[in-house]
């Protein structure tokens, strides 16, 4: 889907989404540290090929629009046009890929709440935050302090890297009775599985609309699937992800 808004030509699209999974696993230190540059070279050329054609041939597509954009007459210049793009399929191919996959296991695991969803559609969006909230796809992410600044008596100096660890917010008790327990009815105020002010997920819509989508789908063609086994996870320092989800079910 998000391939699809960019403007990235359907052949190259599975292209796009090894160098996703390249960078949700590298880890600081794997490579000499090099483990991420290769495939985000690779979209950056990639990118950069892309946003030339529509320099020549502009279509209905982001690519386009953010050629286009300006504000005061000042259009993006190639460093934020390239940083756009990746951004946006970085996180449009793995978040919701895994919001869908990390749900489908939560509704394996617990068929009372499935049995709920797939009586009772309408429940779906909020269930939708439930698991956004206890299985979030992005579990953390990297800020830099701009000051110094104690907190817990931990003194942090301006200029270094500080961790905001999402996955363990969203299960915080003093927030959230019963924060382990998997609920598709839970009364949600908030929870941070879309991060949180200036920098809260720009496709937050796209993929509440898609996971919904998905469900919808899911539970009316086969609400009786069951997890193959049990699957494992990937390791990232930062995204929840399953390695594969295996299932089967009665087509009948």
């Amino acid at each position: 889907m998000i391939g699809e808004l960019i403007g990235i030509r359907p052949e190259t699209r599975e292209d796009f989404l090894g160098w996703t999974d390249a960078l949700v696993e590298a880890l600081p230190g794997d490579a000499g540290g090099d483990a991420a540059r290769a495939p985000a070279a690779s979209m950056y050329r990639a990118f950069a090929a892309l946003l030339e054609e529509r320099r020549r041939a502009p279509r209905d597509d982001l690519a386009s629009a953010l050629l286009a954009a300006e504000i005061d007459g000042v259009r993006l210049s190639e460093r934020e046009l390239l940083g756009f793009c990746f951004v946006l399929i970085v996180a449009g191919n793995d978040t919701t890929t895994n919001l869908v996959a990390n749900g489908a296991v939560l509704l394996a695991r617990h068929p009372d709440q499935r049995k709920l969803l797939a009586e009772d559609p309408a429940r779906l969006p909020n269930a939708i935050e439930e698991m956004l909230r206890l299985e979030s796809p992005a579990q953390a992410l990297p800020r830099v302090l701009r000051r110094d600044v104690t907190l817990h008596g931990v003194r942090m100096p301006a200029g270094a890297l500080v961790r905001l660890v999402w996955g363990a917010a969203n299960r915080d008790p003093r927030e959230f009775e019963e924060p382990e327990r998997f609920d598709v009815a839970r009364a949600l105020r908030r929870h941070l599985g879309f991060g949180h002010g200036i920098h809260f997920c720009l496709g937050a819509h796209l993929a509440r609309l898609e996971a919904r989508i998905a469900f919808e789908e899911l539970l009316a063609r086969i609400p009786g699937y069951a997890l193959e086994r049990e699957p494992g996870w990937r390791r990232s320092i930062w995204a929840r992800a399953h390695d594969a989800v295996p299932v089967v079910f009665d087509p009948a």
